[in-house]
């Protein structure tokens, strides 16, 4: 018997079908996807979303994925996680929000709103700085790469963002 319909939205592929595999052994009927527009109108009850896809973003497919069924239950996996962006999964509905490498066990426990991941090491706790520039990269890639329109949105000058990402390549 089935325990559900899951989807797996990455644009890696070897990573998307290791995971189905190890899905499909658990007993979840498993659809795989590399970008939004493959799974348009189709309902879930699980979904393991992939934060930056090719050309669009997996917050924007959360918002998608929930629409058409609210009761889904979204994991959002990142290998660039930040708080800016696991708070914005959050709000457009996301369950929990892993940062990759992550194991098929952790994921599917991370479908329980009540999961909670293990407590972070004192030396991978993130500065400032860092947690700064990986929300400036963020924005940055959510405005394709355009400099001037990232600078407007965070309200520095052009010149003080390319500074900021030279800061860190």
């Amino acid at each position: 018997m089935s325990k559900g319909r899951l989807l797996l939205l990455d644009d890696e592929v070897g990573f998307r079908k290791a995971l189905a595999e190890d899905f499909a052994e658990r007993s979840y009927e498993v659809v795989e996807a590399g970008s939004l527009q493959e799974i348009k109108g189709q309902s879930f009850d699980f979904a393991v979303v992939d934060l930056r896809l090719v050309g669009e973003s997996g917050l924007a497919s959360v918002a998608e994925i929930r629409a058409n069924n609210s009761n889904c239950r979204v994991v959002i996996l990142t290998g660039y996680g930040s708080v800016a962006t696991a708070v914005e999964a959050m709000k457009l509905g996301a369950t929990n929000y892993l940062q990759k490498p992550v194991s098929s066990d952790v994921i599917e426990a991370a479908f329980n709103p009540e999961f909670k991941a293990k407590e972070t090491k004192s030396d991978e706790i993130k500065t400032l700085d860092q947690n700064e520039h990986e929300y400036i990269e963020f924005v940055l890639t959510k405005n394709q790469g355009n400099i001037t329109q990232t600078a407007k949105q965070l309200g520095l000058h052009r010149q003080s963002l390319q500074r900021k990402l030279k800061k860190y390549p």
